[in-house]
C-alpha cells in the first residue's frame, strides 16, 4: 500500500527538526557541530603534513584553525549540561593547538608534532566516549 503524504507534512518535519535544535538566535546547531568536526579532522591532518614538511605558514595557519574549532565546541558543550567530560576534551584540544602554535613560533617542530599528534588522540578518546556506533 502506497502511502500519500499530505501537503503539510514538510512542514511539520521542518517544524520538528527545528524545535530540535537549540535556542536563541545564531545559536550553533547540531549540523554546525557535525561540520566542525569534519574540519577538524581535515586541519588535524593538515597540521600534522605541514608539521612533517616544516611548513611554518601553513602549520601555523593550521593550528590557529584547530584551536578556534575547539574553542567552539568548547562552548557548544557548555551549554549542555550533560557533557562535562566533552567540554574538558575540547579545552584539552584547544590547548594542545595553543601549545603546537608556541612550538612553530619558538622553530620547535619536534615539540610542535608532539601536540599535534596528542590533538590526534584526544579525537579518538573523545569519540570513544561519545560518538555513536
Amino acid at each position: 500500500m502506497r502511502r500519500v503524504l499530505r501537503p503539510m507534512a514538510p512542514a511539520v518535519c521542518m517544524a520538528v527538526l527545528v524545535g530540535a535544535l537549540p535556542a536563541g538566535a545564531g545559536a550553533p546547531s547540531i549540523l554546525d557541530f557535525d561540520d566542525w568536526m569534519q574540519q577538524v579532522d581535515d586541519g588535524s591532518q593538515d597540521l600534522q603534513r605541514h608539521l612533517a614538511a616544516r611548513d611554518s605558514k601553513a602549520a601555523t595557519a593550521a593550528a590557529r584553525e584547530l584551536e578556534k574549532l575547539y574553542g567552539l565546541m568548547e562552548e557548544f558543550f557548555g551549554k549542555r549540561r550533560e557533557s562535562a567530560a566533552a567540554v574538558g576534551y575540547s579545552r584539552e584540544g584547544r590547548e594542545f593547538a595553543r601549545s603546537a602554535l608556541r612550538d612553530l613560533a619558538a622553530g620547535k617542530f619536534v615539540a610542535a608534532r608532539r601536540s599535534a599528534l596528542a590533538l590526534a588522540r584526544g579525537c579518538r578518546d573523545c569519540h570513544d566516549e561519545f560518538k555513536p556506533l
